[in-house]
């Protein structure tokens, strides 16, 4: 028997409109600049470039101007800017239980074929992945590196995030990256369960999942704990931020001594 004629489908899904509630929650969130990072979620060389990846690449070409030119202005703004990788030792991979039955039937999680190449650099040492950042995104002086990312899925399981996370003082994220149904989602679900508040940048995430699994999450997050918007509106909502905060500290700020006559 099928998969569906198993699991039948009931009826036809709709997707419910709701982007009307979702920019009124938007426009009522309040960001304060002094508690915000951007996040990149492993948008490795060999996640997405042809020559590694079974990546869509007319995706690959959207998003990743996007996302390099979000990073460049939250770093212009002075924003702290954290890269999040796989890292994996040979003895660690395809230990998951579903990755050793995808492997042994030769059926991909993803809906584009097998990747031309193996994901992982045999001969690599550990700590190696600075160069496997997708060069247009970086890294660049002054950010941070997350390499340490072992459990697939989880940012926070097995990495320091959370600890470099509390030592920035941050609780607001605006996240870019891939799978944005998987790691993107669940970095952002792990986020809002330490009551913290993640944004996911909309043009600025992809899957290699297929369009549907992207669109089912971009649906999902913020309809149900967080919030996402567009790299131009999360832009505006930064800039503007930053201006408000510069606005308090200079009203705060004490009035210079006057001189002896």
């Amino acid at each position: 028997m099928t998969y569906n004629q198993v699991h039948p489908k009931s009826h036809a899904v709709k997707v419910v409109d709701r982007s009307a509630t979702l920019s009124k929650l938007n426009d009522a969130l309040e960001i304060d600049f002094e508690k915000t990072a951007i996040v990149q979620i492993d948008m490795h060389v060999r996640q997405i470039d042809k020559d590694w990846s079974s990546f869509p690449q007319n995706v690959a070409d959207r998003i990743l101007p996007n996302a390099a030119a979000f990073l460049d202005a939250g770093r212009e703004l002075g924003l702290p800017i954290i890269h999040i990788m796989v890292y994996q030792r040979p003895v660690e991979r395809g230990m998951q239980p579903r990755a050793k039955i995808i492997q042994g039937t030769g059926r991909p999680s993803t809906p584009y074929g097998l990747p031309p190449r193996p994901g992982y650099h045999p001969d690599a040492p550990e700590g190696y992945f600075e160069w496997d950042v997708m060069p247009i995104l970086g890294p660049k002086p002054g950010d941070y590196i997350i390499n340490t990312k072992r459990q697939m899925t989880s940012s926070f399981l097995s990495t320091d995030v959370e600890h470099l996370i509390r030592c920035l003082g941050v609780d607001t994220f605006f996240v870019v990256g891939i799978n944005t149904n998987n790691c993107v989602s669940n970095f952002s679900f792990d986020a809002y369960n330490r009551l913290w508040t993640p944004i996911i940048v909309t043009d600025a995430v992809g899957s290699t999942h297929g369009k549907d699994l992207h669109e089912f999450a971009l649906q999902n997050y913020p309809r149900t704990i967080g919030f996402a918007m567009s790299s131009a509106e999360a832009v505006e909502r930064l800039t503007a931020a930053k201006a408000a905060k510069e606005a308090t500290t200079a009203a705060t700020a004490p009035a210079p001594a006057m001189a002896d006559a």
